[in-house]
């Protein structure tokens, strides 16, 4: 699959130079880059979505003296 991205122009003279210097393309540290982040993307993606709904109330919520007692942690 092939995907296009616009990257500022200092990003892209440092990536370039990165490439330059090692020989490898500039389509292998992105993908490196994208491999070794997408988890943390995913994560923080499904955190909004989380956030959203509890903003939104469509997510139940509790509070620290109901865990507790849930818990039976309360003093």
């Amino acid at each position: 699959m092939t995907t296009t991205v616009r990257l500022p122009k200092d990003l892209e003279e440092r990536l370039a130079r990165v490439a330059k210097g090692t020989g490898r393309p500039k389509s292998h540290y992105l993908r490196s880059l994208l491999e070794e982040n997408i988890e943390r993307l995913e994560w923080e993606a499904k955190l909004e979505e989380k956030v959203a709904d509890i903003r939104a109330g469509r997510r139940r919520t509790y509070s620290l003296d109901e865990v507790e007692a849930e818990l039976d942690l309360a003093d």
